[in-house]
C-alpha cells in the first residue's frame, strides 16, 4: 500500500509540471502553462545593477530575471528582464527610487524583446508609473563585456484630457519622465 502511494505521488509530480520550451519558442501552438525557459543563460549578462551618468545625473538600473506568468485566454509562463530605476540628482538628492521597493509584478522595465527599429539590437519596454499610460523603448544599442548603450525613444499613445501632467507639457514641450536620451550604463 504504502509502494502504490509513493507511485501514485511520483505520477501527479510529473504530469503536474508545465512543459519547459527554449526562450524563443513561438507562442502559436503552445499549451497552457507551458514555460519558455532561458534555457541557454541568454538574459544572464543584463542581470545585475548597471549605473551611468547624464547632465550630472547618476541613474542606477537594477535588471532581474524572473519567470513570470502570462494570464489570459492561453496562459503561460516565461523567463524574463524586469528592472527598476534609482535616479540621484547633481546635488546628490535622490528624484526616483524604485530600486528599494522593486516590484516583481509591475515593475518600470520589461524585456528583453527583439526590436523593429533594427534586428540587431534587444529592446526593454519601460512604463514610467504616474505618466498617464505614456510608454518608452529602451533599445539596447551596443553591449560589450560589462557595458550597455541605452537610446530612449517614446512609444505612440493617446492623449488623456485628464492627465496630471498636460500642463508640465505645455510648458516644457514633454513629459518629466527623468530619462536620459542616450545612456552608457556600466554593470556594477
Amino acid at each position: 500500500m504504502k509502494n502504490l502511494f509513493l507511485i501514485i505521488i511520483t505520477v501527479l509530480s510529473f504530469s503536474c509540471k508545465a512543459q519547459e520550451y527554449p526562450l524563443n519558442t513561438s507562442l502559436d501552438g503552445l499549451p497552457d502553462n507551458a514555460y519558455l525557459k532561458d534555457t541557454n543563460n541568454e538574459l544572464n549578462k543584463y542581470v545585475g545593477l548597471w549605473k551611468g551618468s547624464w547632465n550630472g545625473k547618476t541613474l542606477y538600473l537594477e535588471l532581474k530575471k524572473i519567470k513570470y506568468y502570462y494570464s489570459g485566454t492561453h496562459p503561460y509562463y516565461s523567463d524574463l528582464i524586469l528592472g527598476e530605476r534609482k535616479i540621484i540628482g547633481a546635488n546628490g538628492a535622490i528624484e526616483i527610487d524604485r530600486i528599494t521597493n522593486f516590484d516583481n509584478e509591475v515593475s518600470e522595465i520589461r524585456g528583453i524583446f527583439g526590436s523593429l527599429v533594427n534586428g540587431n539590437w534587444k529592446r526593454f519596454y519601460f512604463y514610467p508609473k504616474n505618466m498617464c499610460g505614456k510608454s518608452a523603448a529602451l533599445d539596447i544599442t551596443n553591449f560589450t563585456g560589462n557595458q550597455m548603450t541605452l537610446h530612449f525613444e517614446y512609444m505612440p499613445s493617446i492623449y488623456k484630457e485628464d492627465c496630471i501632467h498636460n500642463s508640465y507639457v505645455d510648458q516644457h514641450g514633454d513629459f518629466p519622465i527623468n530619462f536620459p536620451k542616450d545612456i552608457v550604463l556600466t554593470k556594477q
